[in-house]
């Protein structure tokens, strides 16, 4: 018995890693009202097929609402700005805005933006977290896939400032989201929600309105009113 090799000692267990910043502060704002959280990013689309250009997109996190959707002259902080500031001018500033750390959103000029616009506060966002950037990022998914794709070829800038406006009313009024609940971002953000119709209703109004989005070749539907 004393022979006996000494038993092992048990390892010690590994600690868990902190929480970066950028993951606490993405996960603490939950937006509870129109305007209170907005995130902002930017993604890249060809036009003539070859030549990149970015577009910015900023979109509502409590209405799913797309506030800008802009093509950019240039990936810097200036066009960036132009784009967020007629935004705000347009329906408010948030309370709190997310990014990542590209360059022109950790850029003096940005900062200077925010702080110009009733303080807005600054988040730095982690990449596919829940309540950060990912809101903006499924948006862009959705103006590639959903959108541009539908288009044969982006003719230009002009070109693709008219798609970017045309997909914001898409977007925005006649698409449904299944976060909302089947309402669209405008319903919500302007606090338009429909009634639903009682358990007990006979029949459900059928008032349909009908657009046809002629340069992606889509066709929306939606009821004029329910319930």
């Amino acid at each position: 018995m004393l022979n006996r090799p000494e038993p092992r000692k048990k390892p010690r267990k590994a600690s868990k890693p902190k929480k970066t910043e950028d993951e606490t502060e993405a996960r603490s704002i939950p937006a509870w009202y129109p305007n209170h959280v907005w995130s902002i990013d930017t993604t890249i689309v060809y036009k003539w097929g070859l030549l990149e250009v970015h577009v910015v997109v900023v979109i509502d996190h409590f209405s799913r609402k797309i506030m800008a959707a802009v093509p950019l002259e240039g990936p810097n902080a200036g066009w960036v700005i132009n784009a967020i500031e007629e935004a705000i001018e347009k329906y408010g500033s948030p309370k709190h805005i997310i990014s990542d750390q590209g360059s022109a959103f950790i850029s003096e000029a940005f900062e200077e933006c925010l702080k110009n616009n009733n303080h807005i506060k600054h988040r730095l966002g982690a990449i596919g977290k829940k309540g950060s950037i990912s809101v903006t990022e499924r948006a862009n998914l959705t103006l590639k896939s959903e959108w541009l794709n539908h288009v044969p070829i982006i003719r230009g800038i002009d070109h693709l400032h008219g798609l970017c406006n045309e997909f914001q009313v898409w977007y925005n009024s006649w698409r449904p989201h299944m976060a909302l609940d089947g309402n669209r971002p405008d319903d919500v953000f302007f606090s338009n929600l429909p009634e639903a119709p009682p358990r007990d209703a006979k029949s459900v109004p059928t008032e349909i309105e009908i657009r046809y989005f002629r340069q992606a070749r889509i066709t929306g539907y939606r009821l004029k009113k329910a319930g």
